[in-house]
């Protein structure tokens, strides 16, 4: 044991309240059952005691043969039985009167709950009594199972020094290393892909030449996948296997126009077009143009691959397609449903039956009185008006920039110039999700914060009696006992902390893409504007010029933007 100075400025009674705060700690900790055996002048007397907390108890058979190898004579058996079922810390008479035998040197071998460390206690002979050697440590190992991690220096210097009652980490298991999770690397996601707009001389975003169509040829290659690996497993001490998680694996899905290699780790397109991709899928889409309207001429159109419409989808009229839709003119009260990109080069204009639907992202100059909802983002070159517009990632609203009336939301940011109207014009406005991640986090957090008090509670204990064995010489028995528990108890909290630590960074990542939601108004934010980010939400009842809304605890701040 080593001395800590900060101990030394502190008082009697001050030692007096760490160490029975950490007997305190020690006493309510797992202990495992024990067995105490005294000689007195009216017989030999046996006291069984029960485990706290989550410890072990001892088993009658072990009971007895501690008794035998403590070489107690005459020993009533019904009396040793007795004591070891009852188990109730009362001593019970087992044996004449005798003289206590000569004791020689014991080993004490005892495991943490998780059988991921053994602890090592050695204990002097009496007089006369053969001391603790390397052999009965080793044969001490065996009895417990203990196979793995054991540190031959620890055996060495508990035979070496002979230290009574002095508690050593023995052996210690390995935490298992988890797999890593297959990646697929797509290699037909050029920038063209997302279809970035660039901004006009007058303000205007022009959603025209996108080139977000994708050709490839026969033969090219789309994605390639690395595969997830198993991991490595860990061991007890006991040398029990902790399997390792493996890595999770995704599959290439191959869809139209194109095949997987030999060993599934390679999509190639087998025909010419346009390669696009839905979760894992990836496929290679032909596509269907319609030379003017979508109209009467045309019927409705359900196509598996892309869409380029060269005029309107009229009232009424519905384009399907397993692909991108292109629509050069407008889109008037119509319904389109698209897994992948919708482009609306004018805009799209609703009054009682369209419904818009994409997989990904929506490109147009205007939505009015219409219902929309889109799998990535919404990119609108002049305004959003009266209409329900959802999209996972972001809406962005560029040009004139208005969004007034109805219901915007968004996953992660909504962007635009003005919110609102000045005539108060009711208009919500929402981002960020998920508020059942935080209060796991929020749970997990207070009962680590609590572990972490009796840590330090526990370490000042250990400190304090270092000093005090330090500056006396020896420690009292009792003190030497709440030495044992504390020192164990701390190895296992420090243990359950760290593994807490590593949850709660878990959850702190997910929350974090949960709560990262935004909404910025890059020329005014007026009454009338209800904002919902997350959980919380604020209504605006002045002018706001150029802000940023954002959540800060369980409130939304308003910031310059």
């Amino acid at each position: 044991m080593s001395g800590d100075d900060s101990i030394k400025d502190l008082s009697k009674s001050e030692m007096e309240r760490i160490l029975e705060r950490a007997e305190d700690i020690a006493l309510h900790s797992d202990k495992n059952g024990s067995l105490n055996l005294e000689y007195r002048s009216g017989g030999v007397y046996l006291t069984v005691f029960p485990p706290k907390g989550g410890g072990i108890p001892l088993k009658p058979g072990e009971v007895m043969e501690e008794v035998r190898s403590r070489r107690v004579r005459d020993a009533d058996q019904g009396s040793v039985q007795k004591a070891a079922m009852e188990m109730n810390g009362s001593p019970v008479l087992i044996a004449p009167p005798q003289d206590q035998p000569v004791e020689d040197g014991r080993v004490l071998v005892e495991l943490s709950k998780n059988k991921m460390e053994a602890y090592l206690t050695t204990f002097l002979p009496g007089t006369g009594g053969k001391p603790v050697t390397r052999e009965m440590i080793e044969n001490a190992l065996r009895e417990k199972n203990v196979v793995y991690g054991i540190k031959k220096d620890v055996i060495n210097m508990a035979a070496d020094k002979q230290n009574s009652g002095e508690t050593m980490v023995v052996a210690v298991g390995s935490e298992p290393v988890n797999g890593e999770d297959a990646v697929i690397n797509f290699k037909c996601l050029p920038d063209a892909m997302t279809g970035k707009p660039e901004e006009l001389m007058d303000g205007r975003v022009d959603f025209y030449n996108l080139h977000f169509i994708h050709n490839v040829q026969p033969g090219d290659v789309l994605a390639v996948k690395s595969q997830a690996t198993k991991g490595q497993p860990g061991f007890t001490v006991t040398g029990e296997e902790l399997p390792a998680k493996p890595g999770k694996d995704i599959q290439i899905m191959a869809g139209k126009n194109v095949e997987l290699s030999q060993d599934n780790l390679t999509a190639i397109a087998t025909g010419s077009g346009h390669a696009s991709i839905q979760g894992n899928k990836i496929s290679v889409s032909n596509v269907y143009e319609v030379s003017g309207n979508v109209d009467f001429n045309t019927g409705n159109i359900d196509f598996n691959g892309s869409v380029v419409v060269k005029g309107s989808i009229r009232e009424g009229f519905k384009v399907v397609a397993d692909g991108d839709v292109e629509v050069m003119d407008t889109i008037s009260d119509g319904i389109v449903e698209c897994t992948g990109t919708l482009k609306v080069r004018n805009g799209i204009i609703g009054r009682s039956k369209s419904r818009i639907t994409a997989g990904g992202s929506i490109y147009t100059r205007f939505i009015e009185n219409s219902i929309i909802d889109a799998g990535g983002d919404i990119m609108v070159g002049e305004a959003i008006m009266h209409s329900h517009v959802s999209a996972r990632k972001t809406i962005v609203v560029a040009g004139k920039g208005v969004i007034v009336g109805g219901l915007v939301r968004a996953g992660r940011e909504i962007n635009c110039k003005v919110a609102g109207s000045t005539m108060a014009t009711v208009t919500e406005l929402e981002t960020g999700v998920n508020p059942e991640l935080r209060r796991r986090h929020s749970a997990l957090y207070k009962e680590k914060q609590a572990k972490e008090a009796d840590l330090d509670k526990a370490d000042k204990a250990v400190k304090l009696l270092n000093y005090l064995e330090q500056t006396q010489g020896s420690l009292p028995e009792d003190k030497k006992a709440i030495y044992i528990r504390v020192s164990r108890m701390k190895s296992e909290l420090t243990n359950e902390i760290q593994e807490m630590t590593r949850t709660i960074r878990d959850l702190e990542e997910r929350i974090q893409a949960s709560e990262q939601g935004r909404v910025v108004a890059q020329g005014v934010i007026h009454p009338g504007v209800k904002v919902t980010i997350g959980s919380a939400s604020i209504h605006i009842y002045d002018d706001h010029h150029r802000v940023c809304l954002v959540k800060v605890g369980p409130d939304i701040r308003i910031n310059p933007a």
